[in-house]
């Protein structure tokens, strides 16, 4: 990921975050499906390779902790859940994660990609699963991280996002990039 600014700009995100955390945690006790729902998406996250758990030992003196928090569709077939990582929410010095990210240009020509799409007979369309989290951050860039508690009442833990997270303003860009 290309910083346009020293990331020790950021200030201190985890309280922030934790009282996000919290809130979520009583929507999470009232709905047993949202909570079923949200636990498992992590645990997939988990199990794939996106997200590790990180010791409070090992915390590098600048990371940004994204609050998150879930949108649920109950009338979707597919995706009932959709996790809103919040990469704008700003730190104690009012910047954001957003804020020092290199954004990237604009690479993608729509009206050239319409044109080329009307000119033949036939067409195919693809979706490539989980596009931003097949992309992996360099490891020394440890500025991507959340916090959870499997229940209520239970300690805080901390999680290093090893992948391109959606909600961040470059991901679109990186996506595109990659391909």
């Amino acid at each position: 990921m290309a910083l346009c600014r020293d990331p020790s700009c950021l200030g201190n995100s985890k309280d922030m975050a934790i009282r996000q955390l919290n809130s979520l945690w009583k929507r999470l006790s009232r709905d047993s499906e949202y909570l079923s729902l949200y636990t498992d998406f992590l645990r997939e996250y988990e199990d794939l390779g996106h997200l590790e758990r990180v010791v409070e030992s090992s915390e590098p003196p600048t990371q940004y902790y994204i609050p998150h928090h879930g949108v649920l569709c109950p009338d979707k077939l597919i995706t009932k859940l959709t996790v809103v990582f919040n990469a704008s929410s700003p730190t104690t010095t009012g910047i954001s994660l957003n804020d020092i990210l290199m954004k990237g240009e604009v690479i993608e020509d729509v009206f050239l990609t319409i044109s080329r799409f009307r000119r033949h007979k036939f067409a195919f369309t693809a979706d490539i699963q989980k596009l931003y989290r097949q992309i992996l951050i360099d490891p020394d860039q440890d500025v991507q991280r959340i916090v959870w508690k499997t229940l209520p009442n239970s300690e805080v833990s901390a999680y290093r996002l090893k992948t391109v997270t959606y909600g961040m303003s470059n991901a679109p860009f990186l996506a595109i990039r990659t391909l």
